[in-house]
């Protein structure tokens, strides 16, 4: 009888351990299988895009042997007017951020900065804007602000051994008033 139970811990436990690693692999594989799908949609998007271009292109070359330049034209004319419009568009928000970026500054670096290229700008006056003054460090003062400690005669002796030095100082700053 002895002999019987041990067994039965044994095939037990490995049917644990084998639940256990099949689900790990079962991940694992919804993962790989995952990656394989976004790899293929991208190789396909890819793929679509290049033969987009191709097409447009045979078609011009088609239009061109037809001799029908009117529609190569017109479609030229469309398309660059769209690209004017945002060039138009682009000019002016930088000439408008450029000209905001220059009123942050001081005065005495203006005409300097002017000059700068707009991404050399922005990132100039990034850096001068977010410059922040440091306060001189003063010995014995501590960076924490202080925290009102109350009446230390109130105190329990683990609060007057932490405080001491603060309840100290506080005594000598009442004397010299």
């Amino acid at each position: 009888m002895s002999e019987e139970q041990p067994v039965a811990t044994e095939t037990v436990s490995e049917e644990t351990t084998k639940e256990a690693s099949t689900t790990l692999t079962d991940e694992g594989a919804l993962i790989a299988e995952s990656k394989k799908y976004r790899k293929r949609s991208q190789d396909a998007e890819a793929r679509l895009a290049k033969l987009e271009s191709q097409l447009a292109k045979a078609e011009e070359a088609k239009l061109k042997e037809q001799g029908k330049f009117q529609t190569l034209y017109e479609e030229a004319e469309a398309k660059m007017e769209t690209l004017e419009s945002n060039a138009d568009k682009w000019s002016k928000y930088e000439t408008a951020k450029r000209e905001a970026l220059l009123e942050s500054v001081p005065e005495g670096e203006r005409e300097s900065l002017a000059d700068l290229p707009f991404e050399t700008l922005e990132y100039v006056t990034n850096k001068i804007n977010s410059v922040k003054a440091n306060v001189p460090e003063v010995v014995g003062n501590t960076r924490q602000p202080e925290k009102p400690m109350g009446d230390w005669t109130e105190m329990s002796p683990n609060d007057l051994r932490d405080n001491w030095e603060a309840i100290v100082q506080n005594a000598v700053n009442k004397s010299k008033k």
